[in-house]
């Protein structure tokens, strides 16, 4: 069992020391320069495939609650022009194919003229910026502009259309082109079927909201209450003074990254050379969980086990049923500061918006995003499950232990020495920077993951057992992948 312990200097200054900490920092810091180069050179394909499921996510919140408005509301027409407004706002942009679907949302939602007016602008503008639009992009243009033709005139009619040039919009825009083929007033059945996942995303959407902001309350409160309490004096540290080879944990955390990235790329070869087409997240995992075999490694440079564990937070605190409840908590009072986080989200795309650093005219978004959003949209049952398994499983035991528990360690320790605040201030910043830059969402999404890696790393700090932060981060996880699961 961990006892209390106050904020204090880490480790003697006569203890000698073990661990070479400068040579290990520059693994350290090569392993995540080549993370951010890989995440950095994503191809435009590849990205375009990204913003196209968030874009269809927003494309089924904004239909459906433009008809929810109209049939609960009596919105009617106003209440479509207002989504338009929102749909030109935040989906008029990205590339040839991006654009065709903002095209059939203007149809849905402003009617066939407005369609047919801005195929007219996108053809001129992308011939201007890009030449000739490309050849399957501008075939699916000019069904859609033959699709609005007619609409104007025949709203509900799509039979001139042939059986070959409708499976084409379905094949190429996906949901979209089903919307495109399904106009207010044509077949009632048709039409509630193509509309049914909008629904469904309104509906999470709100229920989601409407329970976090009831959570992010209790989150601030209970945030507010921690605070009071540690500067009343009643909270104390759960952090056991660690040992003087604080450098080896440096080493261990550099040799994790550098197995992390090695059995991921080993992983991807393995899956190209055997022409595998599934089975990527499990090998994903497995090389997550492999990458946990640095811990060998301070046992081996002379640390007894009994003590890593210790160091590194891999034992039962004070109150170990107590835990899963402090995860909850943790994962509660996270969520005032992930709204701050989204906060700095948003004026730092809106700066670089300004200083125009955004993406190029039909270039993809380039939007935070992360690749499990792909696997989630097109995936069944049994990929859905790996999903949530390797994000609320496999990520919160790996990345706590590696980041909370052995980094964090190394940190502490390394400034010992300053006054209690600042060594957990600065050691807390530095593992959740880290924590944030490596994950595949982007420059943009960093404050947002740094809220969440604060919370979690200031509850190590104060129970000392990873076990919290780690329920907390599964909490998290699980929270957003069913919510997308739900709205997908």
């Amino acid at each position: 069992m961990s006892q209390l312990y106050p904020l204090k200097m880490e480790t003697p200054s006569f203890v000698p020391r073990k661990g070479r900490p400068l040579v290990a920092w520059l693994f350290l810091l090569a392993a995540i320069a080549f993370i951010l180069w890989r995440h950095d050179t994503t191809s435009p394909q590849e990205q375009q495939r990204y913003d196209l499921v968030t874009m269809r996510l927003q494309g089924r919140y904004l239909v459906g609650a433009a008809e929810l408005m109209e049939r609960f509301l009596g919105a009617g027409a106003s209440g479509r022009e207002k989504f338009y407004k929102e749909a030109q706002n935040s989906l008029d942009r990205g590339t040839y194919a991006e654009r065709l679907r903002f095209i059939v949302l203007a149809g849905e939602l402003k009617g066939p003229q407005e369609a047919r007016k801005q195929l007219q602008q996108l053809d001129r503008k992308y011939r201007e910026h890009c030449g000739e639009p490309p050849a399957e992009d501008a075939e699916t243009a000019r069904i859609l502009d033959l699709l609005y033709d007619v609409r104007a005139e025949t709203p509900k009619d799509r039979a001139f259309l042939s059986e070959d040039k409708q499976q084409k919009l379905r094949q190429r825009l996906d949901w979209f082109g089903e919307l495109a083929l399904s106009p207010p007033g044509s077949d009632a059945a048709t039409r509630a079927t193509v509309l049914a996942p909008a629904y469904r995303t309104v509906w999470t959407a709100l229920g989601a909201a409407i329970f976090m902001l009831g959570l992010g309350t209790a989150g601030l409160i209970l945030l507010v209450t921690l605070m009071v309490l540690y500067f009343l004096g009643r909270l104390h540290g759960g952090l056991a003074p660690g040992s003087p080879h604080h450098g080896i944990y440096a080493e261990t955390f550099a040799l994790y990254l550098l197995l992390l990235l090695g059995l991921s790329l080993a992983a991807h070869y393995v899956l190209n050379w055997l022409s595998i087409q599934h089975g990527e997240l499990t090998l994903t995992g497995l090389a997550a969980l492999g990458s946990l075999t640095a811990l060998a490694w301070p046992v081996l440079r002379g640390i007894p086990w009994h003590q890593v564990r210790q160091d590194i937070g891999w034992h039962a605190d004070r109150r170990p049923g107590l835990e899963p409840l402090l995860g909850l908590g943790c994962y509660i009072a996270a969520l005032p500061m992930l709204a701050l986080g989204l906060v700095f989200y948003l004026l730092l795309t809106k700066l670089r918006n300004q200083l125009g650093g955004g993406p190029d005219e039909f270039a993809p978004g380039n939007a935070p995003g992360h690749p499990i959003v792909f696997w989630v949209s097109q995936a069944g049952w049994w990929v859905w499950l790996e999903v949530l398994f390797l994000a609320s499983i496999v990520a919160p035991i790996v990345e706590e232990t590696m980041f909370r528990g052995v980094l964090y360690r190394h940190l502490r320790a390394v400034s010992g020495g300053w006054h209690p605040v600042w060594s957990v201030l600065f050691s807390a910043v530095v593992v959740s920077f880290l924590f944030a830059v490596i994950h595949p969402q982007g420059i943009l999404a960093v404050p947002v993951l740094m809220a969440l890696a604060l919370a979690f790393t200031l509850m190590r700090e104060w129970r000392g057992t990873l076990l919290p932060s780690m329920i907390a981060h599964s909490i998290n996880n699980a929270v957003a992948t069913l919510l997308l699961f739900l709205m997908s």
